[in-house]
């Protein structure tokens, strides 16, 4: 498996792989991770789907990306996952997954359409104080040492950043501006979570910081992911003959350990599942209510009136932002593993950010290249991080249209910035630190 980027590989056609045809895939899960790998066997190894098998312990596939009617309850969904432009894994699967609603037309060619005609944006990016707007004029309000602590984190080596929280790393000066009010409502990031996390969705989604105050990064599909992703790839896979088995819980692979190599021998399961409890939700509406303004005296009669609630148990979903190091997520394809492979949020991949649905395209797409030698490259990670465009377009905006010059530094950094803006004077650099009016 290598990375590549461009369109060249994006359009080619990859040949069968050698012997695809006398092998099996058994999938753990039915969640996004595994659709798409089954995905990919059939589109791109060219596997028969009767070949592909995916065991899911609830009754449904589609794991966190839910949203369905349940007669007994109301609709439940575990929220919304955002999505951007430059998710390269997602959208190369979906470009082939055709569309449920629009005739002739892939699921990418359906959400391109919808988000061209009904762009994303916020008109009131926050609230306070029980539904007061918080009225933060769609600017970052960073002090200019604030403004400093998140260049020197961007810049810090993700080994200076194992086992780090974000409060190890920023001050009470940072938490103040609308740039953590903005971060925290988009991503639920807190102060115990990982520095590195923080440090590589800077990275990673640095292209959008313009968009972060009123939202405009974001895209959307039409409906909630259920029915806008997730059905239309399960159709795709039945219709290809892929086999989903529910009620069935895996606890365990076993594996033989050979000379050089691991592989995976057995798989340990259980059928028939232990369903999650109903449980009011009540009270989660009325903490909502209350936060929304909603008169105290109205609350508890809405909530049980004019609300249908439910509880969704998600047991580990900050559990992704958790300091961490090295060694601490298993890579994809474990060293001397022959034919298993990690799937999904808690497996390692380079240079993308998890809690994202590319992170689960991405690491399905790169098991399954890997395992079967895949002659094609995968899409790498959008690489905005080392555009000096996209880096000086985000400091425009993180200075709130302020100068370089304007900033109140240290003697010694004044010094220096003074120097090197004489020396870039003249050159295609200054062109574009004019362009982006940072000077």
């Amino acid at each position: 498996m290598y990375y590549t980027n461009g369109n060249y590989e994006a359009f080619a056609r990859p040949r069968k792989p050698q012997g695809v045809g006398e092998k099996q895939a058994w999938l753990v899960g039915g969640g996004l991770a595994s659709l798409a790998a089954a995905a990919f066997l059939v589109r791109d190894a060219q596997m028969d789907g009767s070949r592909i098998h995916i065991l899911e312990d609830s009754g449904l596939p589609g794991g966190a990306c839910d949203g369905l009617l349940r007669p007994d309850v109301g609709f439940v969904i575990r929220g919304g996952r955002e999505m951007e432009n430059h998710y390269e894994c997602l959208w190369d699967l979906f470009r082939s997954v055709p569309s449920l609603e629009v005739e002739d037309a892939s699921v990418l060619e359906e959400f391109y359409w919808l988000n061209h005609d009904d762009p994303n944006y916020s008109k009131n990016r926050a609230t306070l104080e029980q539904g007061a707007s918080a009225d933060t004029k769609n600017r970052f309000e960073l002090s200019d040492e604030a403004a400093l602590e998140l260049m020197r984190l961007f810049f810090t080596p993700d080994e200076a950043l194992y086992d780090k929280t974000i409060d190890d790393v920023l001050s009470e000066e940072f938490y103040q501006s609308n740039f953590w009010l903005y971060w925290q409502t988009m991503f639920a990031f807190e102060k115990w979570h990982s520095a590195l996390e923080m440090k590589l969705y800077l990275q990673r989604f640095l292209h959008h910081i313009g968009g972060l105050p009123d939202l405009s990064a974001l895209k959307f599909t039409r409906y909630n992911q259920y029915e806008s992703l997730i059905l239309p790839l399960v159709k795709f896979l039945e219709d290809s003959g892929v086999q989903f088995e529910y009620g069935v819980k895996v606890t365990n692979v076993l594996f033989h350990f050979l000379p050089g190599k691991k592989v995976a021998h057995q798989i340990v399961l259980e059928r028939g599942g232990k369903p999650m409890k109903d449980c009011t939700g009540a009270e989660i509406c009325m903490e909502w209510l209350y936060h929304l303004g909603v008169p105290e005296s109205e609350i508890g009669t809405l909530a049980a009136q004019a609300a249908s609630t439910v509880p969704c148990m998600m047991p580990y979903v900050t559990a992704f932002f958790m300091p961490r190091a090295a060694g601490d997520r298993p890579d994809v394809v474990p060293g001397g593993c022959v034919n298993f492979a990690f799937l999904g949020q808690f497996a390692e991949t380079p240079r993308d950010t998890i809690f994202t649905t590319e992170y689960s395209v991405r690491t399905a797409m790169e098991a399954v290249y890997t395992l079967l030698g895949i002659e094609r490259g995968v899409p790498e990670v959008y690489a905005s991080v080392y555009d000096v465009r996209c880096l000086l377009n985000a400091a425009h905006y993180l200075l709130d249209g302020r100068r370089l010059t304007e900033m109140k530094l240290p003697l010694p950094y004044k010094m220096a910035l003074h120097a090197g803006l004489e020396k870039l004077r003249g050159t295609t650099l200054d062109e574009l630190l004019v362009r982006y009016e940072l000077v």
